[in-house]
């Protein structure tokens, strides 16, 4: 009997081992798997922001400005390579239905781009770039990149957050890039380009200003939380400029586009800070396991 009781405790102490390190081994593959998804988060964020600069110059060609052709021929043939690149994470995310659609709305907007119409190509950049963000977001959901274990969206989260606002800002960019080009009231884009500049005014300050009063990313951020800041206060004022003479001198095409990629740059260069300190912070755990 004594014997019995002893098996069973070897058996039983053998089987809470057994549990602590099928449990290690799933929280360390949870996280190698955290570690996969940011490195092709970092691949996708590129594709996003690469698309995002087409769309900007592609609209202000069509619309009139021959002069961004040399700049779209350079930004085109690097969005190409990213979705050479990204072919090669086709099998890790063929579980998104966003994901399956972005080569071949690639190929149509490759193929349209020469005939198409301004305003049609536009709104098919603009299908892409909110494929290859849904793709982003399912990613981030999947393996909790943004609420980080807890139930609210967390600072170091906040990088989807930013590039989301970066999505609005390129909209906003090739609206008044194409109603500089145009040198001309375009009433339609002119209401477009309002509505975003209503919506950036009143939401596009809250995420910096998270970041610069979280007592651990304060410090570090505080120089690219106020590039942010200011990045939008002048694109603001280029946008109102622009509003109430699309002929201003100072405002051509190719220098609304500048103004407001500096807003853009400004908030990737945000979410790219934060992404790798999660990227850090994912290493270490897995070194520490």
């Amino acid at each position: 009997m004594i014997w019995g009781l002893f098996i069973g405790i070897v058996i039983l102490i053998g089987l809470l081992f057994a549990r602590r390190r099928h449990k290690r081994d799933l929280g360390r593959k949870s996280l190698e798997a955290r570690l996969r998804a940011l490195t092709q988060l970092r691949l996708l964020r590129l594709l996003l922001e690469q698309v995002q600069r087409h769309r900007g110059l592609c609209f202000g060609v069509l619309c009139g400005d021959q002069t961004l052709e040399g700049e779209r021929w350079l930004v085109h043939a690097e969005v190409s390579r990213l979705i050479g690149d990204a072919k090669k994470l086709r099998a890790n995310l063929l579980g998104h239905e966003a994901w399956q659609r972005v080569f071949p709305l690639w190929q149509r907007i490759d193929q349209e781009r020469q005939d198409g119409e301004a305003i049609g190509l536009l709104n098919l950049h603009n299908e892409l770039a909110e494929l290859i963000l849904g793709t982003i977001e399912a990613l981030a959901d999947r393996h909790d990149l943004v609420c980080l274990g807890w139930l609210a969206p967390q600072p170091e989260g906040l990088w989807l957050a930013l590039l989301q606002n970066a999505e609005v800002l390129g909209q906003a960019r090739a609206a008044g890039t194409g109603i500089a080009a145009r040198r001309q009231d375009d009433a339609v884009q002119q209401q477009v380009l309002k509505r975003l500049a209503d919506l950036i005014r009143q939401q596009f300050y809250l995420a910096p200003a998270q970041l610069s009063v979280d007592p651990a990313l304060r410090a570090s951020l505080a120089r690219p939380v106020r590039e942010a800041e200011d990045s939008i206060d002048a694109l603001l004022q280029s946008i109102d400029l622009l509003l109430k003479d699309p002929l201003h001198p100072a405002l051509g095409s190719m220098a609304f586009f500048k103004r407001a990629t500096q807003a853009i740059s400004a908030h990737y260069m945000l979410a790219d800070l934060l992404l790798e300190r999660l990227r850090l912070a994912t290493e270490a755990a897995i070194k520490q396991d």
